[in-house]
């Protein structure tokens, strides 16, 4: 082979001394571009002024013209007087696939960028690797298209400068003019079909790399609208709406409804109410059915105060019995309901209790100078566990004043509960509950907290004791020095609102 070549170069500066070619022009035009040795080069001057040798490199046969791109399926020749050198056709496709790589590879650059800053943002560690590595698998893919270009590209500068053969071609000795030795070098049929199969490879890549590029984008469109902010805004409006629900099924009911009298009607008390019709008129603990399908409880009932038929839910007497208490705890109450002491009822079943009928809350404080005051609300409904025992309280009449809803800052309506292991208040660098010792539906944190730890005499320090903002001489107690009010006892009892004694 490198005889060959000698022999062809000693020919071409034979024919070249033979046949002066001081007045020939370059003509060389392959649709505006030229080629070097990574590229297109300008053989001859570009205004076309006299060259030494006739070389053309111009399409072979008509191109443009069926409706493709110009110049992509157009084979080449490079005339070489007395060589003519045909290139494959896929050398301006391959062109065109080097620079939708590089616009790609900038896309794939940014969208790198984007996928780091929105890892660090939201600490979504497994999906940011995958998509990392996902890219980089792709970038991987892209290097060795661009080694793939550039081996493509030195070989055919070298065909260019006619340094050496194309590889894979052979000798045809039927040229115009030169009998059987030189003529026109044609490339193999099998380095043809090699660059065939680089091109497919680099063409499914690239459509490899746009479908990951465009599910990628769509993932950074996800995470940029999901974020804390819209996820609460969208829990609120889904809680008002049901809150809104709730109360228009509570507007219809305009009518009391008739208080059956004959105890022939009552199946299974729901509440204390219902015993009130049994003409029990004795305290105590009695068991209760709101739900059939949940079963009974014991409850205990004040039948003597304020017309009877009161379902207490929470007492405070002596200290007895600590409120700082898990989440679990007050899921299921604790305490000494069945001797009348200090007891909280449970969450679940207040909520079966507020679920089966309407219900109004009396709360009754008083504290150790003998002072008694009540708060009254005509609306009180805690939601289920799954809604966090979200608490719905309006409608406030009474003596104590509205501490549940103080103002805009401190209102416990629609606060959902806490306890000191479970944070689900509205104060966004602490847990209400573990700082004040008890369960609550904490706002950020609380105008009233009737949880809260039993004091015998008033006390100093946190107020982390039983709480109600708006007590007639809670003024002195803005001073974090003086001393706390203590409250001797405390109860929280509910009633059907169209209860009749």
């Amino acid at each position: 082979m490198r005889t060959i070549v000698r022999g062809i170069c000693a020919i071409l500066l034979l024919t070249a001394t033979l046949m002066p070619c001081t007045s020939w022009a370059a003509n060389i035009n392959l649709n505006s571009h030229r080629w070097d040795t990574s590229g297109l080069y300008t053989l001859g001057s570009e205004s076309g002024t006299p060259a030494s040798c006739p070389m053309k490199l111009r399409p072979l046969g008509q191109c443009g013209n069926s409706g493709t791109d110009e110049g992509e399926d157009c084979p080449y020749q490079l005339t070489l007087p007395p060589l003519t050198i045909q290139l494959p056709k896929q050398f301006r496709l391959l062109e065109k696939t080097m620079k939708e790589l590089q616009s790609l590879k900038e896309v794939v650059n940014k969208l790198k960028s984007g996928c780091q800053e929105c890892r660090g943002a939201r600490g979504s560690g497994v999906l940011g690797h995958q998509q990392s590595d996902q890219i980089q698998r792709d970038a991987g893919e892209e290097v060795k298209l661009d080694l793939a270009r550039q081996e493509v590209q030195t070989g055919s500068s070298q065909e260019d400068r006619g340094d050496r053969m194309v590889p894979g071609a052979t000798v045809d000795g039927t040229g115009p003019g030169q009998g059987s030795i030189l003529g026109k070098i044609t490339p193999s049929p099998s380095t043809m079909q090699e660059m065939q199969v680089k091109l497919n490879k680099m063409s499914a890549s690239l459509r490899n790399a746009r479908s990951h590029i465009t599910s990628l984008q769509g993932r950074l469109e996800k995470l940029n609208l999901l974020n804390m902010d819209n996820v609460q805004a969208m829990v609120e409006r889904q809680v008002e709406n049901l809150t809104g629900v709730v109360n228009k099924l509570s507007s219809t009911c305009t009518n009391q409804c008739a208080v059956q009298n004959s105890p022939q009607f009552i199946l299974a008390p729901q509440d204390c109410s219902d015993y009130n019709v049994l003409e029990v008129r004795k305290n105590g603990v009695y068991r209760v059915t709101p739900a059939p399908r949940n079963g009974t409880f014991e409850v205990f009932c004040d039948m003597e105060s304020f017309g009877g038929g009161w379902t207490v839910i929470q007492q405070r007497l002596d200290g007895s019995v600590s409120f700082n208490r898990t989440w679990a705890e007050y899921k299921k109450g604790f305490g000494n309901i069945s001797r009348g002491g200090e007891f909280w009822l449970g969450n679940d079943h207040i909520h079966l209790l507020t679920k089966a009928k309407d219900m109004i809350l009396r709360i009754e404080l008083e504290d150790f100078e003998g002072v008694r005051e009540y708060a009254k609300y005509d609306q009180f409904y805690v939601s289920n566990e799954f809604l966090l025992y979200r608490l719905s309280v309006s409608g406030y009449s009474g003596t104590a004043g509205n501490a549940i809803s103080f103002n805009k800052h401190f209102n416990h309506d629609q606060k959902f509960f806490s306890t000191p292991d479970r944070d689900n208040d509205m104060y966004p660098s602490g847990n209400c509950g573990a700082y004040y010792s008890s369960g609550w539906w904490f706002d950020a944190c609380m105008s009233a907290n009737l949880n809260g730890k039993y004091y015998h005499k008033r006390y100093k320090g946190v107020r982390n004791g039983i709480f109600w903002g708006t007590w007639h001489n809670m003024s002195t107690e803005y001073y974090p020095t003086n001393y706390r009010q203590a409250f001797k006892t405390v109860k929280m009892m509910i009633r059907p609102k169209n209860y009749a004694p």
